[in-house]
């Protein structure tokens, strides 16, 4: 999934993220996942859009094979035993990230997109918005450009 770094946040951040997942040539928008490898490449929800619009680096690359690595190493059932979701739903922790939701993966500080993506469009990370929130699996466009437009703010 290759989308463009942007230097936005807040409502700019989630109307282009919205933009990039409803334009008529995207085919990486899977709202039913965090990210996955599927036959076509490499998908993502709303959120991981957003997370990857605003520069986020995931911790694990996954090949054609749907083989997890993180760097050179095949990723292990230690690496993923005390995460919180699957370790293909993880980011390279940056600065802003609120340190209490970190976890650490081979000495890496990681954060888990969800918590990303919510607070660069200004949401409360920890609040829940996955079932009935912006990244409920079953939204549909018309229905997350509400939501934005309730949650995050107008169009700028």
């Amino acid at each position: 999934m290759s989308i463009r770094i942007v230097p936005l946040t807040g409502a700019a951040l989630a109307w282009h993220g919205y933009d990039l997942i409803t334009a008529p040539d995207c085919a990486t928008w899977d709202q039913t996942t965090w990210r996955s490898h599927e036959r076509r490449g490499t998908v993502g929800c709303y959120g991981s859009h957003l997370a990857l619009a605003a520069g986020g680096r995931w911790l694990a690359r996954i090949d054609a094979d749907r083989q997890e690595w993180i760097a050179a190493q095949p990723v292990t059932a230690t690496d993923t035993a005390h995460l919180n979701g699957s370790v293909e739903q993880y980011l390279i922790a940056e600065l802003g990230d609120p340190f209490h939701l970190l976890e650490t993966v081979r000495g890496k500080k990681v954060i888990h997109v969800r918590f990303r993506a919510a607070r660069l469009i200004g949401l409360e990370p920890e609040e829940p918005h996955e079932y009935g929130g912006i990244f409920d699996p079953r939204l549909t466009a018309t229905a997350l450009a509400d939501l934005i437009e309730r949650r995050v703010g107008p169009r700028p």
